[in-house]
This record gives C-alpha cells, structure tokens and sequence, in this order.
C-alpha cells in the first residue's frame, strides 16, 4: 500500500486515524461540519495531495462558540463505529485569534493499545462565499473494511483558493517585516488549479472576504496586483514542499511554478478574472 502511494506506512495511518475521527464527527452530525485545510484536498484529489499534520474541522453553526464545537467533537469522538479505534481528549489550545476556535488534541487507541497523538484544528464564526461540495469519505488506499464511510462536507473550493493565498501574503512582525514561509501553500494552490474549474466572480468576492476578515483581525496583509514571490527563501523552501504533493504535476521549482501562478493568481488579484478557470487550458476563459 505505502508502495502504491508514496506516502510512508505512518502517513497513511496517520490519515486513516483523522478519517475514521471524521467518520464519527460527520456520522453523529452529518451537516454540522466542514472539513477544511489539507485534509479536505485529500478527501478531494485522493492520493495527489500532501499529508497534512492536523485535521481542520469547521462548524457550520456561526452561532457557536469555540468552547460548543471544542464539546461536540469531544462527544463525537466517543462514537463506538466498531473499528476497534478510542480517541481520548488530552489538551486543547486557544487560536491566535480569540474567540476563532482553537486545537484540540486527541491520543489514539487500537484496543489498548496507544497508537498516535492527532490534532484537530477548530474553527468557528466563519461565513463561506462558495458553494460546499459533499463527498464520501473514503480510506487513503483501498481496504475491504471498514465501509461505514460516511458523507462529508468540503470547504468551498473558491474559499480554499482566498485562504491560500492570503496565506501567502501575510506579513509578520511589529512593522510586518517578516514574509510568509508557508511554501506549502502554493503547492496546494497549483494543485487546485491543475484539478478545478474555478468560477471567477465567486472567488473574487471570497478572495476579498477573507483579506477583509484577516485585517479587520489586525493581519498585515498586503495584496500585490500579481503574483510576486513572498521572500527570498522561498527559492529553496519552496520545492521541499512541493516534492509532498504526489500528484502535483511539473511547478517542482519555483520558477516552474511562478508560470502557472501567474496565469491563476494575477487576475485574482487584480480583479479582472472573468468566465471560470480552466485547469485543461491553464487559463480563465
């Protein structure tokens, strides 16, 4: 199986023990959640995206707190799905953003047995601007059991799209001095844009939302009118990352990827993308 794969027989554990927790979220409350963040482009592009280190879980409720959500996946997790498989809550920390959700960690148990400490990232107060797609969640390779698997709902793809590369534009430090590192986010961005029709007004309205919502949340986030290069690191951080998403197809350099960035993300960020995005013809027509 990690042969077929390319991913490590720990990576594909690690992937079924988040689906199986996900499995209990989306079966006790199957229209209360969406999966966001890498896990969701796995469940999207099986086998072409890169492991993600946590599980982002956002609650569909904008009524709810983090302290609500924080509880319903605790009791959500101690769903007995018969897969021999017990998620006990240890430690939970706040986001950096108060009041946004925060992480909850849980230890895995086969049996007895201690198999792995998860993370679950959790978000709260979000409004979406896309449409969210539903899917059956499925194990990272194929396995005659379990079959319970449920239905789940995905972030927006337009909205994946305005987090990415916001993402990529945020600058740290008291005078924003320090440029983004998350070389990662454009590897996934590429591959979304090599697998999805994008609409174009949709993701204008959610590229906007969202650099709105990280300012109004004190971000420094300045948008350049093309794409540009987050940072002179990013010439060797950036193609570590991309060596991760298996299904990424050429973008293994920087300079290869800028190419298909720039056809993506320049009339996002200018506002003249118009039509929807072609992933065949690489263009907006």
């Amino acid at each position: 199986m990690s042969r077929e794969t390319g991913m490590s027989v720990n990576d594909l554990m690690k992937i079924f023990y988040f689906n199986r927790l996900a499995a209990r979220v989306f079966t006790r409350d199957p229209s209360g959640w969406l999966i966001k963040g890498g896990q969701a482009l796995l469940v999207r592009y099986r086998g072409a995206a890169r492991l993600s280190q946590d599980i982002d879980l956002q609650s569909t409720n904008l009524d709810l707190t983090a302290d609500d959500v924080r509880q319903l996946v605790i009791d959500a997790a101690t769903l007995d799905l018969g897969d021999f498989l017990r998620y006990a809550p240890t430690k939970y920390t706040d986001a950096a953003e108060d009041g946004r959700g925060g992480s909850q960690y849980f230890k895995v148990y086969l049996g007895s047995a201690e198999v792995m400490t998860i993370k679950v990232d959790l978000v709260v107060g979000r409004p979406l601007t896309g449409a969210v797609e539903v899917r059956t969640l499925r194990s990272a390779v194929d396995l005659e059991w379990p079959v319970d698997w449920p239905e789940v709902r995905l972030y927006p793809v337009v909205d994946h799209v305005a987090d990415k590369i916001c993402a990529m534009y945020e600058r740290h430090g008291a005078s924003g001095q320090h440029g983004s590192n998350r070389y990662r986010d454009l590897a996934d961005l590429l591959l979304i844009g090599q697998q999805e029709t994008v609409p174009s007004q949709a993701a204008l309205r959610a590229l906007q939302r969202e650099a709105d919502r990280r300012r109004g949340c004190g971000t420094h986030l300045p948008l350049p009118d093309a794409f540009q290069v987050p940072g002179t690191d990013w010439h060797e951080g950036y193609p570590k990352q991309a060596k991760l998403v298996l299904g990424l197809n050429g973008c293994a350099t920087l300079s290869e990827a800028a190419a298909l960035a720039a056809a993506f993300v320049d009339p996002l960020l200018s506002g003249t993308a118009s039509g929807s995005w072609s992933p065949s013809a690489a263009a907006w027509l």
